[in-house]
């Protein structure tokens, strides 16, 4: 008896931990690119349903001009494809896409033209 309930447990934390992996691959991954001509200090990214920014995803990091910084989205697309994106030089210039229908792999390039509030 003991040896089927031990089996049993195997199975069931082997598929939860399976789901889970499952789950964390079909989470999109996007790559930002930084064509603005500056340094970023700080990038955030946000559903365009939401009302708030959210976290710095950079934290400690600086995006150099011409650099790119990949990142996961924390829900797969069929809950959400439309997003906010807000990145953040030195100087406290806003460079801004509202509303972008993200892809997985998909490549948000910013420019000069992003900047401000439009």
């Amino acid at each position: 008896m003991f040896r089927v309930m031990r089996k049993l447990l195997f199975v069931c934390v082997f598929s939860f931990l399976g789901a889970f992996v499952v789950y964390a691959q079909s989470l999109p991954s996007i790559t930002i690119v930084n064509n603005t001509g500056y340094a970023i200090y700080y990038i955030y990214v946000s559903p365009t349903e939401s009302d708030e920014w959210g976290e710095d995803l950079l934290g400690d990091e600086i995006l150099q001009n011409g650099a790119t910084f990949s990142y996961r989205l924390p829900q797969p697309l069929s809950a959400v494809s439309l997003y906010d994106f807000l990145l953040e030089d030195e100087d406290e210039d806003y460079y801004i896409k509202w509303e972008i229908e993200v892809t997985n792999n998909a490549r948000i390039v910013f420019t000069p033209d992003d900047l401000g509030w439009d």
